[in-house]
């Protein structure tokens, strides 16, 4: 005769056992599936603050050149975005960098402008623009409404403060809504040599 001790277990042991095993898989799965979500969130807030970051310094390293004037021949330090109404917000950089009196070779005259959710740049009027970045929103707040770029003291200007608010692509998955972060810097510009 067979004893009790010897049995295998019954179906409500293997029930309970599978119910068990079931709650702790799931909660890992659970668990893994929010981590994976915070890991994507950091990552992405990560990507928005070095574009915003680095955008910024390649943008206010040519505001920094304007002006060099070795020469002495009067160079213009910018030029100023000529409609403030508009989405685009832009500037123009003039700089004797190969000091020979004028602003005509290649990298001494440099516009530079936020449109359409991109900053990009081209040197002298004939060449095409190069996208910098893209997701950049300028929407510091939130609210839909697009900030200017550069922000002059006075006409002419002694310093602009460049303010650039990139947005990530996507939505956080972790809050459902975009990640933003804005970077600005003022920059004295050259009265003289």
């Amino acid at each position: 005769m067979v004893g009790r001790e010897s049995r295998g277990f019954s179906v409500v042991e293997l029930m309970v056992s599978l119910t068990v095993l079931l709650l702790i898989t799931s909660g890992l799965a659970g668990l893994m599936l929010q981590n994976s979500r915070i890991n994507k969130s950091q990552q992405m807030v990560a990507e928005v603050q070095a574009n915003a970051r680095n955008c910024l310094e390649m943008v206010v390293q040519k505001i920094r050149s304007a002006g060099w004037d070795p020469m002495n021949v009067g160079i213009p330090t910018v030029a100023l975005d000529p409609d403030l109404t508009d989405d685009v917000s832009q500037i123009e950089v003039f700089s004797d960098l190969s000091e020979d009196g004028t602003t005509n070779d290649d990298n001494e005259q440099i516009l530079i402008r936020h449109i359409d959710g991109r900053i990009e740049w081209r040197h002298k009027a004939t060449a095409a623009f190069v996208v910098l970045a893209n997701n950049i929103s300028n929407d510091a707040d939130g609210d839909g409404t697009i900030e200017a770029m550069f922000t002059p003291d006075a006409d002419p200007p002694t310093r602009i403060t460049v303010q650039i608010t990139a947005s990530s692509p996507i939505e956080d998955p972790v809050t459902g809504d975009f990640i933003r972060y804005t970077v600005s810097s003022e920059v004295l510009l050259r009265k003289t040599l």
